[in-house]
């Protein structure tokens, strides 16, 4: 026996490399399945299961924007499902921004409906957020508040019997007007909490912190306890690497570190996992948008910038276990083809290197 594996050593190596990739492979469709089942599932999931299926994802503006809607629905008419194009490009999941008014547009109901429709058959993870303008803009006014309850239970009552994969992003950011008033946006949370879990027992409910959704400011969230179907939400940032007025340094390194190790110790203390719901990869600044020759819109940052910032906080993330969605949509994919831009391949490449799988 000695003898033959000396003489037919290479044999043997065939074997064991043959051996390595097929465990691999079965490890990975295993995997794989795994996660197909959970987006079916009518089964709960909860806040730290949810939390390991997010993996990366992208802010999307299908119920949003006119532009965009308007593409995603002509295309959708031609058989052609836009889910599936992100879900194709890499992305685990879609934070669907929604700004129209469930209560008084019936149409927007239908929509929502066949957007989770179209993520569910592409694979992806839908997670529905309100841009909630009015109650952003008036925290303390009691019109304002009864409405965004009733917007949250109108969309429960439609969706309860969705696969729990879909989850809900109560508010897009805790900016305008409401980033003053955390006690309020707190007493907030509880009411549509409540009224939502009268309905739907078990649906992942996203919070994001006060202060314009601040890591720092995650300390002021208060969570019901018993509930293990929450997850909380920050964003870093949100609006690009852009240099400030008193530094000509577009990021800091530091603060993405200290945001990372806050957001742990919180969950630490909590049990309460986090994930980053929004952070942009470049800065775009309106009055200075520029295009490049395929039409996407030119940071101001060069492509080696971008990628320096986008691979640290990418690198720094997944280190820590935390999934996060970048913002967003039109910066990446020409709704028109509908095709991704080849100049923002790069950095695509860099923001899709995150897997938490």
């Amino acid at each position: 026996m000695k003898d033959f594996l000396r003489k037919n050593s290479w044999v043997v190596s065939v074997l064991i490399i043959s051996a390595i990739i097929a465990a691999t492979l079965t490890h990975y469709y295993i995997n794989s399945s795994t996660c197909e089942k959970l987006n079916k599932s009518l089964e709960p999931i909860t806040g730290p299961q949810y939390i390991k299926l997010l993996g990366v994802g992208i802010n999307v503006n299908w119920l949003t924007f006119r532009r965009v809607s308007h593409y995603y629905f002509m295309w959708r008419n031609e058989g052609v499902n836009v889910a599936e194009v992100f879900k194709a490009k890499g992305f685990s999941n879609v934070r669907i921004r929604v700004s129209g008014d469930v209560l008084s547009n019936k149409t927007l109901i239908k929509e929502i409906k066949e957007v989770v429709d179209d993520c569910l058959k592409a694979g992806l993870i839908p997670i529905f957020t309100y841009t909630a303008d009015d109650v952003r803009d008036n925290p303390t006014s009691p019109m304002a508040r009864k409405h965004f309850i009733e917007w949250w239970i109108t969309v429960a009552n439609a969706l309860k019997d969705e696969p729990y994969t879909l989850s809900y992003d109560l508010i897009i950011e805790s900016s305008h007007e409401i980033r003053n008033y955390p006690q309020t946006l707190n007493e907030l949370y509880s009411e549509t909490i409540e009224s939502i879990r009268r309905i739907d027992k078990y649906r992942i409910l996203i919070l994001t912190s006060p202060n314009s959704s601040s890591p720092f400011n995650l300390k002021q969230l208060q969570i019901p306890e018993g509930d293990k179907y929450l997850i909380a939400e920050w964003h870093i940032y949100a609006g690009g690497p852009c240099p400030k007025k008193e530094s000509h340094q577009p990021y800091n390194k530091t603060l993405i570190v200290e945001s990372i190790k806050t957001a742990i110790g919180w969950s630490g203390k909590t049990g309460v996992p986090t994930w980053v719901g929004a952070g942009r990869p470049n800065c775009y600044p309106k009055h200075l948008i520029s295009r490049w020759p395929d039409g996407a819109p030119k940071g101001t940052l060069t492509l080696n910038e971008a990628l320096n910032f986008t691979r640290f906080m990418a690198e720094e993330l997944k280190k820590n276990g935390i999934p996060y969605d970048i913002n967003a949509d039109e910066l990446f994919l020409n709704y028109s083809t509908p095709k991704w831009y080849s100049s923002q391949e790069q950095l695509l490449k860099a923001i899709l290197g995150l897997c938490y799988r």
